[in-house]
């Protein structure tokens, strides 16, 4: 493979990894879905705050 087509490849490795990387935050900051089954959880439960499901502050 020539040197330009090796570039070229990691170029393209780095602007899919950036917008993987801006999906994924986008998808962060989106209100949970609703779902059917909502509040019928029991009580002590809590619905997911992010990647790590710790609760607000």
């Amino acid at each position: 493979m020539s040197v330009l087509a090796i570039l070229v490849h990691f170029g393209r490795a780095i602007i899919d990894a950036h917008n993987n990387a801006k999906v994924r935050n986008l998808m962060d900051t989106l209100p949970p879905r609703a779902h059917p089954e909502a509040g019928k959880e029991g009580p002590g439960k809590h619905e997911s705050h992010g990647r790590h499901d710790t609760p607000p502050r």
